[in-house]
């Protein structure tokens, strides 16, 4: 999709188009910044300014052959290159981590040749985080000796994983995560009802893809069971509810999906803060619940909250040591 059509970053997006309609957008870029902001979106749309048959101050027309084309990922100038393991035409038991040096060398000889049916090469290497060094090294080679009308694209949450040489080599842009509008804004046009809009853009952390692909059926479900754990220590502070709960968190559920309730509590522990703080309404990530988060507010202490919030945070941090988590809850929880 042009440029037009992308939310988010637009000093980027105004960079991008300035440089196209003067014609110096140069021979390498570095797109970085956390998954789910649209850099590969924002790949795309630059690809198609540089090769589409009507541009207009520094755009696509979106509806032009080649634009349809890149779209489609049919373009022959225009190619991804990503690690084994995201590329769904290689078999799953042959792919690798990685991106290989085949890879890299390859898009190196195609680099040199002169645009097949548009104006300009254009190769995004997505995930480059996961070069192996000997396919860094390949790149690098293109890099310092950049054909004139071909154009790389690296893509990356992690820059400074990439070898110095390679980022010193490539022009930086440095994608910020989204606003919460900017992303309720986009899911509303995309037929979101404004409740489930809202809550998708709050628990997003700045990411449209992670908004567009939460399963929020499942985060209810394991809300609920939280505000139940919640509701347990304002009101009852039972200790066998406390100890099924410890057990459940820390015996029940798989490590991945221990770590989202977590996360999901550090959230429902921000919002009764913010409630204590009197920042509430307006404010909250769960807003939906309101009701029942103002109850718990105005029975526990905010020093019983933080004590909570920092429990929390000490199970994250001691979670590669491979620790007995139900014995974690059961601490954290006796003392909230």
């Amino acid at each position: 999709m042009p440029f037009a059509a992308l939310i988010g970053n637009e000093r980027i997006k105004k960079l991008l188009q300035r440089a196209v309609s003067e014609a110096r957008i140069g021979q390498s870029l570095l797109m970085a910044g956390p998954r789910g902001v649209g850099k590969y979106q924002f790949a795309l749309a630059l690809a198609q300014a540089l090769n589409c048959e009507q541009p207009a101050s520094g755009d696509a027309c979106g509806q032009c052959i080649p634009c349809r084309k890149i779209a489609r990922n049919e373009h022959a100038d225009v190619r991804t290159i990503l690690r084994e393991s995201q590329d769904p035409l290689i078999k799953k038991e042959s792919r690798s981590q990685f991106i290989k040096i085949e890879q890299t060398r390859l898009m190196s000889e195609q680099a040199q040749f002169r645009p097949y049916e548009g104006r300009r090469r254009v190769f995004i290497l997505d995930d480059a985080e996961w070069l192996r060094r000997e396919a860094a090294n390949s790149l690098l080679k293109t890099l310092e000796e950049p054909p004139e009308t071909s154009l790389i694209i690296l893509i990356t949450p992690k820059p400074f994983a990439l070898i110095d040489t390679i980022r010193s080599r490539c022009l930086l842009l440095s994608f910020a995560p989204l606003t919460t509008s900017e992303i309720e804004l986009h899911l509303l046009g995309l037929k979101k009802t404004p409740d489930e809009a809202r809550l998708r853009a709050r628990l997003s952390g700045g990411s449209i893809g992670r908004a567009i692909e939460i399963d929020l059926d499942e985060y209810r479900e394991m809300r609920n069971i939280l505000l139940e754990l919640l509701e347990s220590l304002a009101f009852s502070r039972s200790s066998a509810s406390l100890m099924g709960a410890a057990e459940y968190l820390g015996r029940k559920i798989e490590k991945d999906e221990f770590e989202r309730h977590l996360e999901a509590l550090t959230v429902l522990l921000g919002d009764l803060l913010r409630l204590k703080l009197r920042e509430g309404e307006g404010s909250l990530t769960n807003e939906d619940v309101i009701e029942r988060l103002q109850r718990i507010a105005g029975t526990v202490s905010e020093e019983s909250i933080i004590r909570l919030a920092d429990g929390i945070e000490d199970v994250f941090r001691d979670l590669p040591r491979n620790i007995n988590r139900q014995l974690a809850m059961e601490a954290i929880l006796i003392q909230a």
